[in-house]
């Protein structure tokens, strides 16, 4: 069995971009050294995600974001208020442990956040990066297509994660071939834009509209927005894969969201 002090040694032993003083990558709930026979992993801990890992039989869960909705632990505004005070209870009852893995998987090389996003978009042909963070941006070459048909794709494949739609910023018969993505809330940049993509592809946290779509589309980009957990989930699909293959002696289990919220209602 494993412990979440040691997946968490583990992690950030071989993140050498994570400052280890000021990481949120920490024990968020319940003890790191108590023995694991089954790990849950996920993007988010909503109360009903940790209701089906502990339904699953996990004794801990390692999850990207954040246990009470701040991004640092220390921060527990929400400790003794609801919600957050009876997922707060429920953890307690049940006694499971939560791990978040975030800064380390963010730029783990070819199975972390951006890369396992681009995998599962079938973006292969990487051509740009950012020389200090090689692995948090990156602008990848396509076949030529209009924007509609890159569009169109990405939301074939979102729709496998739960969400039902993208919106996109730009003409439609637009010819792209240059698309960029990032981690999560590390949406592609101006300066990504300047150096040759012509279609922006970010997450709604990470991309507020005035101040960073509206500006990538003044500079030319189009633009394709997703929610913040579709752009991240196959990342945290590999986390699990890639877990239990450094931990072979314990049970993994990738949590699909329960449920995946972020759907729309259109007319009827």
């Amino acid at each position: 069995m494993i412990t979440a002090s040691q997946i968490r040694e583990y992690l950030l032993t071989n993140s050498p971009w994570v400052d280890q003083d000021r990481t949120v990558d920490q024990i968020l709930f319940g003890d790191g050294d108590k023995p694991a026979a089954k790990v849950g992993v996920c993007w988010y801990p909503a109360m009903d995600t940790i209701v089906a890992a502990n339904g699953a039989g996990c004794d801990l869960v390692v999850t990207h974001e954040p246990l009470f909705w701040r991004h640092r632990p220390e921060e527990k505004h929400w400790w003794d208020r609801e919600p957050g005070a009876a997922k707060r209870r429920f953890l307690q009852e049940t006694g499971m442990t939560v791990l978040r893995a975030h800064d380390s998987w963010d730029q783990w090389p070819d199975v972390g956040i951006r890369d396992s996003w681009a995998g599962f978009l079938g973006f292969e042909n990487l051509t740009f990066t950012l020389e200090e963070h090689p692995h948090v941006l990156g602008i990848y070459d396509v076949e030529p297509q209009p924007l509609r048909a890159l569009a169109q794709h990405i939301a074939d494949r979102v729709a496998e994660l739960g969400e039902d739609s993208v919106r996109v910023m730009g003409d439609p018969d637009r010819i792209v071939s240059r698309p960029s993505l990032g981690v999560g809330c590390g949406c592609p940049t101006a300066e990504i834009v300047e150096a040759g993509s012509d279609v922006a592809i970010v997450c709604y946290d990470g991309a507020s509209y005035w101040e960073s779509r509206e500006r990538l589309f003044e500079m030319d980009a189009a633009v394709i927005a997703v929610e913040h957990g579709t752009s991240e989930m196959p990342g945290i699909e590999s986390l699990c894969t890639h877990l239990a293959e450094q931990f072979p002696g314990t049970e993994f289990e990738y949590l699909a969201e329960h449920p995946c919220p972020w759907t729309v209602t259109g007319k009827v």
